[in-house]
């Protein structure tokens, strides 16, 4: 299964299957199941996308580690949240630098009606998806393949299996399989990977959650090329810069960022690389543990390249303040009720169909007023490095009504007198129960 990996299994001396961890094991035992089901109900092939596309995420991210499975994976509410906050029309060439396992290409392609058919011997695309991910680690050392391709090209089957099972001769797949699969993801085997150059391909849209930490290898390295001019601190300032020169003018890119982006004053001059270059349609403010390996502050960046850099933006930018994105924010991702982060998109969305955002439909104002968490933030307080974190425009008095932040106690000193004889009483209560432990 994937090139053997995940679910994999040996044969003994016997040559009987022999499993060698707990995750081919299960992925049998369902296997299993769904037999089951066939022999009493028919072909199990009429399976929705979005429950397929869930068992293989539930199954890989057992694979090792949470932190190595979590490169593999943005939530896919995210996913959908943040394509859904662009637009996306036949003819598009839509990118991502670190795919991945390739979500937000694939959902940005479901938003066109069939957008790959198979006619004449070859595959037809309304829109073009690129997908870049590099092998190599920052140790110069690699697995032999790239395990991230093959899972981006397997989710794809998942994504579009009607293709294949439509047009199923050995000569249909092995076509389809080179100019759907190959011509979509492309892997490096440089450390820098994606980073390497900016070839001057330019795209309509953008779609990224690049990885973000401080390398020092890595920084130095893409700096001694001609690349890299804005001093963009960690791979995530490189990834930023890199996106900016890759958008064609008036192209969108819609980014997962780190806090480190915002509020370290070492990138102001990436700030106003931005400033020049873009207009800040979003910033939304998502909650820690969004994204279960990373216990990181992160925030989706919505940028519009500029057709004309000598224009200001003249109009708000849309911030939101999320504190539930609906699901659990640990490894098992439940679904619950809240959600801050649809609303948000929902009322983006709106905001972006506006013919004059500095002066709302009359029917939006009552929308936009009475949500405590949406702010409309002047372009001009972006010229200050700390206007750049945008939680702070919030008051600490405004995140208690939202419910984000307990409201502070305060005590008098006879008030803390007590607290600290309460406190002292507890801890003598805890000692006197160890020892009766202990006897």
């Amino acid at each position: 299964m994937i090139n053997g990996f995940v679910f994999h299994a040996e044969k003994d001396a016997d040559g009987n299957y022999i499993s060698n961890n707990a995750d081919a094991t299960t992925f049998y035992e369902v296997m299993k199941l769904f037999k089951e089901y066939e022999n009493t109900e028919g072909k199990f092939i009429d399976i929705n996308r979005d429950f397929k596309s869930k068992l293989f995420e539930t199954f890989t991210k057992q694979e090792r580690t949470k932190e190595n499975a979590g490169k593999y994976f943005t939530p896919l509410k995210i996913v959908k949240g943040m394509v859904d906050m662009v637009d996306i029309k036949e003819g598009d060439e839509i990118c991502d630098p670190a795919c991945g396992v390739g979500k937000f290409l694939l959902e940005a392609a479901l938003k066109i009606d069939e957008p790959f058919t198979f006619k004449n011997g070859h595959v037809v695309k309304k829109i073009k998806l690129y997908g870049y991910e590099k092998e190599m680690d920052e140790k110069g050392s690699t697995s032999g393949y790239d395990l991230t391709t093959i899972l981006a090209k397997a989710n794809t089957m998942i994504y579009f299996s009607s293709l294949f099972k439509e047009n199923n001769t050995l000569a249909n797949i092995k076509t389809i399989s080179q100019e759907l699969l190959n011509e979509t993801y492309y892997s490096s085997k440089t450390i820098l990977g994606t980073l390497e150059r900016i070839d001057g391909k330019q795209y309509d849209v953008i779609l990224a959650n690049p990885p973000y930490y401080q390398s020092a290898l890595i920084s130095q390295t893409a700096r001694d090329t001609e690349y890299y001019t804005e001093r963009g601190l960690g791979v995530e300032g490189l990834f930023l810069e890199w996106i900016i020169k890759s958008l064609k003018p008036n192209g969108i890119a819609n980014i997962v960022l780190p806090d480190g982006i915002f509020t370290n004053i070492g990138n102001k001059r990436l700030h106003e690389f931005i400033i020049t270059n873009c207009y800040i349609e979003a910033i939304i403010s998502l909650p820690i543990n969004t994204f279960f390996n990373t216990p990181k502050k992160t925030y989706i960046m919505t940028l519009r390249k500029k057709q004309d850099v000598s224009r200001k933006q003249d109009y708000p930018v849309f911030a939101y303040y999320c504190a539930t994105i609906g699901e659990t924010l640990d490894v098992y991702r439940f679904d619950i009720d809240d959600n801050d982060f649809q609303t948000a998109i929902t009322k983006y969305n709106l905001f972006r169909s506006c013919k004059d955002k500095n002066k709302l439909e009359p029917y939006l104002k009552p929308i936009f007023e009475s949500d405590p968490k949406l702010k409309l933030l002047q372009i001009d307080s972006f010229a200050e490095h700390s206007a750049w974190d945008i939680e702070k425009r919030w008051t600490d008095e405004e995140k208690v009504k939202m419910g984000v932040k307990k409201a502070d106690v305060t005590m008098d000193l006879d008030e803390f007198g007590d607290y600290l004889k309460e406190v002292v009483a507890d801890i003598n209560n805890y000692g006197e129960a160890v020892k009766c432990l202990k006897s």
